[in-house]
């Protein structure tokens, strides 16, 4: 329970410092996947996307698809291209499918991006990262207009709220924190294996 508590503490402290500007869900096809917070700073400058799976299972395809065809609507090719590392290192964070309830928050930092999974950090993106989904998710040719207005706070207030509510209640259990927390060494030993049959070439 303690260390569930530092990390949840490590997670919470920095949200109290910034404002929810607002919540909408994350749609296609009338199929919803995250309920999403945009969190600003006193000068209204974007610093937290915070997204929660309302979906029983989002898999690692599903995942990477679902933010490609996002930002193709927003983004030419090139810009996708001198993002790609930072894409890439993004959509391996999702190692094993998602599940509902569980937490991925992406946050502005002074020199980079930091992905959060269920309280831990996966990975350390440029710092020109959140500002790419939060442009893709709020532009004016949004992929998911409802989403756009509930980021912007534009929904109807009974709206909001209801999302609102279901944006508290979300949160993942003790062992679904565990396993999403052995992704990371899952994917450090995937790493050293595919080197070393890279050398054996």
């Amino acid at each position: 329970m303690k260390y569930l508590w530092a990390f949840m503490m490590c997670w919470v402290l920095p949200v109290q410092a910034l404002d929810l500007q607002g919540v909408g869900i994350f749609t296609t096809l009338n199929k919803s996947w995250f309920i999403t917070g945009l969190y600003s700073n006193d000068q209204q400058q974007a610093k937290r996307l915070d997204f929660r799976v309302v979906d029983e299972k989002i898999t690692a395809y599903r995942f990477r698809q679902l933010w490609l065809e996002a930002l193709s609507v927003v983004h030419s090719d090139a810009t996708l291209q001198r993002h790609h590392q930072d894409l890439e290192s993004f959509f391996s964070v999702v190692y094993g499918p998602l599940q509902l309830n569980d937490h991925l928050i992406v946050e502005q930092h002074p020199d980079a991006t930091i992905v959060q999974l269920n309280y831990r950090e996966h990975a350390r993106l440029s710092a020109e990262f959140l500002p790419l989904l939060v442009e893709t998710l709020t532009a004016r040719i949004a992929p998911v207009p409802e989403l756009r207005a509930g980021l912007l706070g534009e929904l109807p207030p009974a709206e909001q709220r209801n999302i609102m509510r279901e944006f508290d209640r979300s949160a993942p259990e003790l062992r679904r924190i565990a396993e999403t927390a052995r992704w990371l060494r899952k994917r450090q030993q995937a790493s050293v294996q595919y080197s070393g049959s890279v050398s054996q070439l």
